[in-house]
Formats: C-alpha cells, sequence, structure tokens
C-alpha cells in the first residue's frame, strides 16, 4: 500500500518573525505611552487635591477673619511678625493648630529662617506639596547649609511689567493680585468683595516647583538671612510671584511669564510652571483649581488681577 504523505511543517520566515517583533514592540510602545498617560493624570489629578485643599483653607480663613490671608504682613505688623506669610496663616484651616501656635510663638522670639526656635522650618506640610514632585516629601538641604521644607504652590501677587532690574518691581493698584503684602497706609487686607473681576476669572494660587537653595520656595518664612537681602527678593521669598514680568532679575532675563520649566534651573523660579507636561495647576477665587496650559500664557495676567477690568475669553 502506499504510505500516506506526511504533512509538512512550516516555521516563521525570517521576515515573518521581524513583522511579528515589530508590531509587538508598536503594542508595547503603545502600552507604554498608556500608562505614562494614565499615571500623568493620576498625578496631576492628585496635585489638584492638595491644591483645592489649600483653596478651600483660604475660603475658611475668609469667613473666620473676613479677608484674605496677605502675602506677608509685612508694615502694618512690628517686629517679625510682619514677615509671616500666607502659608503660616492657613496652618489652621488645614488642621495643623499646634505647628501654627509653635509658629507664632517662635517669630516673636527670632527671624523665620532660624531653627530653633523655628523648628516648623522642616516640617513638610503635605497639602503644599505636589506628590509629583518626590523632592518634597522631605526637607532639602540647600547650597547655603540651610535646611527647611518646600513647598510646590506660590500665591498669585498681580502682574508687573516695570523694566527696572533688581527685586521685583512695583505692582500698580488695577494689576494687584488676590495674594498681596498688607502695607500699612497703602495696601489693605483682601476681600472676596474687592475681587470685582469674579471670582472664577480670578486665580489665587499657582504651581511653581521650588529650586530647593537659599529658602526659595520654603513654605514656612519669607525671611531669609541678612547676606542674600533685597536682591534676592523674588528667589528667596518665593511664596508668591507676579503671573507675568518683564523684568529682569539676578541675572535671569525676562520675560517671566507661564510656560514650561526645569528645577536646576534658577531662573525658573520665577514664573509659574509644573513637572505635568504641558502646563499647571491653578486654584482660583471661587475656590476651584483648574489646569491652564502653557498656550494660555497670554490670557494668565488678565487672570491675575482682582479689579483690572480685563476681558478674558471664554475659554482656555
Amino acid at each position: 500500500m502506499p504510505r500516506p504523505h506526511s504533512r509538512r511543517r512550516h516555521g516563521l520566515s525570517l521576515i515573518e518573525l521581524l513583522v511579528v517583533l515589530a508590531l509587538i514592540g508598536v503594542l508595547l510602545g503603545l502600552l507604554m505611552s498608556a500608562v505614562q498617560n494614565v499615571r500623568g493624570a493620576a498625578g496631576r489629578l492628585s496635585c489638584q487635591n492638595n491644591l483645592k485643599q489649600v483653596a478651600l483653607a483660604t475660603h475658611n480663613y475668609h469667613a473666620a477673619h473676613e479677608h484674605l490671608p496677605a502675602e506677608y504682613r509685612g508694615t502694618r505688623f512690628p517686629h517679625r511678625m510682619a514677615s509671616i506669610p500666607w502659608t503660616v496663616s492657613l496652618l489652621p484651616h488645614l488642621e495643623q493648630n499646634d505647628l501654627h501656635q509653635s509658629a507664632m510663638a517662635a517669630y516673636a522670639s527670632a527671624p523665620g529662617y532660624q531653627s530653633p526656635p523655628h523648628t516648623g522650618l522642616i516640617r513638610v506640610v503635605k497639602p503644599y506639596t505636589c506628590p509629583n514632585d518626590g523632592r518634597l516629601s522631605s526637607p532639602l538641604t540647600g547650597s547655603d547649609g540651610t535646611t527647611a521644607a518646600y513647598g510646590s504652590y506660590v500665591g498669585v501677587v498681580g502682574v508687573a511689567a516695570d523694566p527696572r532690574r533688581g527685586g521685583t518691581p512695583p505692582i500698580p493698584p488695577n494689576r494687584m493680585g488676590v495674594i498681596f503684602p498688607v502695607i500699612v497706609g497703602a495696601v489693605g487686607p483682601v476681600r472676596f468683595a474687592d475681587i470685582t473681576d469674579g471670582l472664577s476669572q480670578t486665580v489665587m494660587f499657582g504651581e511653581r516647583p521650588p529650586p530647593g537653595r537659599r529658602l526659595a520656595g520654603n513654605w514656612y518664612t519669607v525671611d531669609v538671612p541678612g547676606e542674600y537681602g533685597e536682591t534676592d527678593d523674588g528667589l528667596c521669598r518665593g511664596l508668591s510671584l507676579p503671573a507675568y514680568s518683564a523684568t529682569d532679575t539676578n541675572r535671569c532675563r525676562g520675560p517671566f511669564q507661564l510656560g514650561p520649566g526645569r528645577v536646576e534651573n534658577p531662573c525658573d523660579s520665577y514664573h509659574f510652571w509644573s513637572l505635568h507636561p504641558g502646563g499647571a495647576n491653578f486654584a482660583f477665587a471661587d475656590g476651584s483649581v483648574k489646569f491652564l496650559r502653557y498656550s494660555a500664557a497670554g490670557i494668565l495676567p488678565a487672570l491675575a488681577t482682582r479689579a483690572g477690568g480685563e476681558t478674558v475669553p471664554g475659554e482656555w
């Protein structure tokens, strides 16, 4: 009898194998991109949640005091109590009463950068940090040897476009923002009623990753060691920023406006940006938190004034 024909088995050819590997590579690339997008969205959401806590604490502060916290207290208060920033003022409304009390007691006896007595200088307050910035889960030691806890969010002081060099330029009344210093005989505490541009059209806080050096962007104090003086105004204080400034500051050439940045670039300390791709989170005076893309840089100055009377487009 004739033997039945055996069925021959064919393997993959080299071309077929290369095609399969290419398809697997494409699928892995798509998967990795999807995972990164999910992680990015989750990180941005957790960052927004922390900023939302800060916005709600600000509303509670206004309900208790009938005005908003000042960038710092300025000459309206005597001695070192004048340099207490808005971040310390909000502590009781972030369930940080003990830290607030110890900070107030310490401010009465020493500048805010001296620890002790300012042990709060190295305390991490989670609502002030963006979880995307892993550096901020513990205190950082700057190039000058000062150790402090830092924050991701800074107050919006308004819009400054004065071309003069040195420090933060003056901000005219119609360009002032919400988190503004209280200056005796000139500027008083800001109330919600003073925000005539509309609460939903006015930003209070925005993201700016701190450089982590020379106390720039620490959450605790606007005091800096005397050797740095006022020439480092924006860099050392770092608890509030203008939404736009054309000023050259500390050899950093403006304009300083919403746009991408790098932690290792000290000049990026002077403008709003974030570690999220494409933009940064902002808290508005109505308590909402929104992600503004870098393409919104042109309208952020209008959103930063509390009574500028600007026309802001409906979509941004």
